[in-house]
């Protein structure tokens, strides 16, 4: 039975710590606590721990835990509502915390509205994609200046010309072919060569990514038997999941990755609106780009699509699209069951492909 109930209010360079007993009296508190590392070695496994969620939570809540203790990381947004609703609080957010943690666990008045914490593998796979996805931005940034400089000179750049200009090592001659000021030529070439820069490092980090597929072989062979589906898009979808078993229910699952509306129900009304902006989206953006491919997939998936593109627009129908083959590969992953309406020939290649690389990581 736990004993000691700390609740940790942790800063870039110190930790506001305040401790209570097994009777919620307050025992210690410590208003700066700057060797922080020494005070979690002092833990055991009778104290509970509770911290909020920020960029080091789980690097700490590691370190707790291998000292015995357990640790809850708690959403703040969460928390706040609950905080609030008390009518008489500690102005100090850690008394907050551990009077929380005191009354769920002693009281068990409610429950604490802790995170998901993933394990480490999947926390360095969402670093991986982090990064991806910073360098696509800032690829896609210069492109745009690019373009807009191009413009300003009243030139329009066809897709041809565009891309060897894009490509990595591309052939920066074609810029002698323009009527571009001189100015104009020396931002386009300081772009452009940044642009090449950042597209090897993309190619780097994608390669980085691949060689994690060895943590999820079988599920990867699986969901590439959907058309579009390669291991890149399943690892990012396993990126944002972590553990697919600890979804309740399809509804949680989709809400989870963003591809549900939010709803709102009032006096017998009831209102959808936009996807939730607050739920993970790495998935859902990279899985936007073969949306084509996917819808194509099957008849079934084809029909779907284009009654909801014809009913909704593009943009649900795209949405709708990635929501089914969400639902599809959660079923196959738990199923262990290949799609049905796998094709065969594209599979082989793909699979073919993929054991090259897991060869390589190994």
């Amino acid at each position: 039975m736990k004993t000691k109930f700390h609740g940790i209010d942790l800063h870039k360079r110190y930790a506001t710590i305040m401790i209570r007993d097994s009777e919620g009296v307050e025992i210690q508190f410590i208003p700066k606590c700057t060797n922080f590392k020494t005070y979690i070695e002092s833990l055991s496994q009778n104290d509970s721990v509770v911290i909020e969620s920020i960029n080091n939570a789980f690097y700490w809540s590691d370190q707790i835990e291998k000292q015995g203790a357990s640790c809850i990381i708690v959403d703040p947004h969460k928390f706040k509502i609950i905080k609030d609703s008390w009518n008489k609080t500690d102005k100090r957010d850690a008394a907050n915390l551990s009077l929380a943690l005191w009354m769920s666990e002693i009281k068990k008045e409610f429950k604490m509205p802790a995170i998901y914490k993933p394990l480490v593998q999947i926390r360095e796979l969402r670093k991986l994609f982090a990064e991806y996805q910073m360098i696509t931005n800032q690829i896609r940034q210069y492109k745009n200046s690019i373009q807009a400089i191009f413009v300003e000179n009243g030139i329009a750049l066809d897709k041809k010309t565009a891309y060897k200009l894009f490509k990595i090592d591309g052939d920066i001659l074609i810029l002698e072919k323009f009527n571009l000021s001189k100015v104009s030529k020396e931002c386009i070439i300081i772009s452009l060569l940044l642009t090449w820069a950042l597209s090897e490092q993309k190619e780097i980090i994608k390669d980085s990514i691949l060689d994690m597929g060895t943590l999820f072989e079988k599920e990867i062979k699986l969901c590439i038997s959907i058309k579009g589906i390669t291991p890149f898009l399943v690892l990012a979808f396993f990126a944002d999941i972590g553990d697919i078993k600890r979804f309740k229910n399809i509804r949680g699952f989709d809400a989870y990755l963003g591809v549900v509306p939010t709803v709102k129900s009032s006096g017998g009304k009831t209102q959808m609106g936009h996807i939730n902006r607050q739920s993970r989206k790495l998935a859902r953006t990279l899985f936007t780009q073969p949306i084509n491919h996917i819808a194509d997939s099957s008849d079934f998936m084809k029909k779907f699509y284009d009654d909801v593109k014809l009913r909704r627009g593009a943009g649900r129908s795209r949405i709708a699209v990635i929501r089914k083959v969400f639902n599809i590969m959660r079923r196959m992953i738990l199923t262990g069951v290949e799609y049905r309406y796998k094709d065969d020939q594209i599979y082989d290649k793909k699979l073919k492909e993929f054991e090259k690389i897991i060869h390589k990581a190994a």
